[in-house]
């Protein structure tokens, strides 16, 4: 069945006041308790609902963006919805596990290309994001990580610096891992000859030891104030979308359920965030002035 705009609208507002054909929530409250404006839930639909077996109906996928908003235990949300828990399970999930494994089609690493000038060499920024999960047992000093008070799970994300993409997501990574390891394990890889990263101080200045050596720019190695302002944007604009990610209760909270799960839950969160951005919720503009880089940057 081929659906409007106005009919997603219409579902999710009726999924949110249990079939009450009586309630239509303004653009404002609808975005509140599912993230999507009825606009992008129609692009997730069109995306995912025809790949879905067994058969699925909107319903289950405002089911799935209430969830992962509010992230409240399948028992109250049983009840807000008149749904029995099996049957809200069995639904979120599949829905999840499917917008997850749409990342290839909606995060694309050639996009860090997109609107760059010639003769640059630094076509993205790069920074680890942590997320809370319950204390293992027994305790295992692995997850413990460097931003949380207790265990965390980390993941690597890439933006492009004149698009604003989001153009590389992996992990899930231990919260004690370092960001410079984690560079070094995937992403290093992936850079053309002679790209390098813009990123923090925590992945070290070129020849230091760092992450990359002559391959990471870390927030220290500038070689004017202005190049120094502009990293400091690029660094905000990083923030602004693990900011965005946070909107999600399922990211903000501490995860609830088995800590294998929560890689579904950050790639679909991901998807969903760089499909707001392709529908015009962009991240602020940053264009650095200074474009061509010195050969080799030894401080």
């Amino acid at each position: 069945m081929k659906y409007t705009e106005e009919a997603m609208h219409l579902i999710g507002c009726q999924v949110a006041s249990r079939d009450s054909a009586k309630t239509t929530l303004p653009v404002r409250q609808f975005v509140s308790l599912y993230n999507r404006t009825p606009v992008e839930a129609l692009e997730l639909w069109e995306m995912c609902g025809c790949t879905i077996i067994p058969k699925t109906h909107p319903k289950h996928m405002f089911w799935c963006l209430l969830y992962l908003k509010l992230y409240i235990p399948l028992d109250s949300m049983s009840i807000m919805l008149n749904v029995s828990i099996p049957t809200l399970h069995k639904w979120i999930w599949i829905w999840i596990e499917t917008i997850a494994s749409r990342h290839h089609d909606v995060i694309h690493w050639t996009r860090r290309f997109r609107n760059a000038p010639k003769d640059v060499w630094c076509f993205i920024s790069v920074d680890g994001t942590d997320f809370q999960i319950p204390e293992p047992t027994p305790w295992n000093k692995q997850w413990k990580g460097a931003k949380n008070p207790g265990a965390s799970i980390k993941y690597e994300v890439a933006i492009s610096i004149y698009s604003g993409d989001i153009v590389w997501i992996h992990g899930p990574h231990e919260g004690s891992k370092n960001d410079k390891k984690v560079f070094r394990e995937h992403l290093k890889n992936m850079l053309d000859d002679g790209e390098m990263v813009e990123a923090d101080a925590g992945y070290g200045l070129p020849g230091s030891g760092g992450a990359g050596d002559d391959i990471v720019r870390s927030k220290l190695d500038f070689h004017s104030r202005e190049e120094q302002r502009e990293k400091s944007c690029l660094r905000a604009r990083h923030e602004t979308v693990n900011h965005r990610f946070k909107t999600w209760g399922a990211l903000k909270q501490q995860f609830r359920n088995n800590k294998k799960l929560h890689q579904y839950v950050f790639y679909a969160c991901a998807v969903m965030t760089q499909m707001s951005i392709d529908n015009g919720n962009v991240l602020f503009g940053v264009e650095p002035k200074t474009l061509k880089k010195q050969d080799r940057y030894h401080i």
